[in-house]
């Protein structure tokens, strides 16, 4: 699981190494817009409307209500509520806000689906790990520590509080927190009176309504061949999400290590280069692109199809590329 930082950062009309793009032309209505670096990784912030005054109003309110959810929930804050369980609920039922309680039991269920495939008390083992240039492996002994540590049943939740029943726990959101976000985002858009807007944070963009020209269109990169597309995605009133192998990695003794990591082995996981989810939500298209991801092909897929209103995109290993049976329907032709 990768941590609350860039899966990737995406910019609006312009084709770059990353697996979600977003494609559109034309002026036909009146557009807004705005970039700023929040949770790691730029955030692009697009409305529709004709009234510039109310545009900037929902761009602003999004943009507060992301960051409200970063100062929540990123492990790289010292004060923010994930933090605080880190340092202190080994010992003491730690009191948090409503919205992290809202996401952290929307983890456990997606771990409990997935028979432990997603997993937030990774967080330990992360940390051991640098993706960053010249890249980074965990010291031996301190890394099967940390494995033992993994256990999403650690985490006791009652009313507002939260406890990890494990000593050396750690929980990390950043499989399912920029999701979050974005959802937040567009909410505080749509309380501003405004129905088509875009939010697309790191690579985990929602839609609703049109864009000026019409539909929302997203590209999906491949994994390994640079600007080359798969397929172009329309976007209505949904949510999408890759993860992939070739955004933070670095190659060791010929060996490919990245950030999506197995929560049973603490090691980068083998078999799949990039999933793509769509989903009406931001929030389960984050987590549910890791977590197929961690699943693997064959058993990703089945939990896909399995899902409402849930479709997807695997490239496997050998850059086979799999479609859900209902992704058609989000293909442009």
């Amino acid at each position: 699981m990768n941590k609350f930082k860039p899966k990737t950062a995406i910019k609006i009309f312009f084709l770059l190494l990353f697996s979600l793009i977003f494609i559109n032309a034309g002026t036909a209505k009146k557009r807004s817009g705005e970039t700023r670096v929040l949770m790691g990784t730029p955030v692009e912030v697009i409305v529709v409307h004709n009234n510039e005054v109310t545009a900037r109003k929902a761009i602003n309110d999004a943009f507060s209500a992301m960051e409200r959810v970063d100062r929540l929930m990123s492990n790289f804050k010292e004060d923010s509520d994930i933090s605080r369980i880190n340092k202190r609920a080994v010992n003491e039922d730690v009191t948090v806000d409503g919205d992290v309680i809202e996401v952290l039991k929307k983890s456990i269920y997606y771990s409990e689906i997935s028979d432990g495939a997603f997993d937030i008390t990774i967080g330990g083992v992360e940390e051991l790990y640098s993706f960053g240039e010249g890249g980074k492996l965990p010291e031996d002994h301190k890394f099967k520590d940390a494995v033992k540590n993994i256990g999403y049943k650690n985490i006791r939740i009652k009313g507002n509080t939260v406890r990890l029943l494990k000593r050396g726990a750690k929980l990390d959101l950043g499989g399912i927190a920029k999701g979050y976000a974005v959802d937040k985002g567009i909410e505080a858009i749509k309380r501003c009176g405004i129905n088509d807007a875009l939010i697309n944070a790191g690579g985990n963009i929602r839609g609703i309504g049109k864009s000026e020209s019409g539909q929302w269109k997203i590209g999906i990169l491949h994994p390994r061949e640079e600007d080359k597309l798969i397929d172009t995605l329309v976007l209505i009133n949904f949510s999408t999400a890759t993860s992939g192998d070739y955004r933070k990695f670095f190659i060791s003794n010929g060996k490919r290590y990245h950030h999506i990591l197995n929560p049973n082995t603490g090691l980068s996981v083998e078999g799949v280069q990039s999933v793509t989810i769509i989903a009406p939500l931001a929030v389960d298209a984050d987590a549910l692109s890791t977590t197929v991801f961690v699943m693997g092909k064959e058993k990703g897929m089945a939990l896909i199809e399995k899902l409402k209103e849930v479709d997807g995109i695997i490239v496997d290993s050998s850059g086979v590329v799999s479609y859900s049976s209902g992704m058609k329907n989000y293909i442009l032709n």
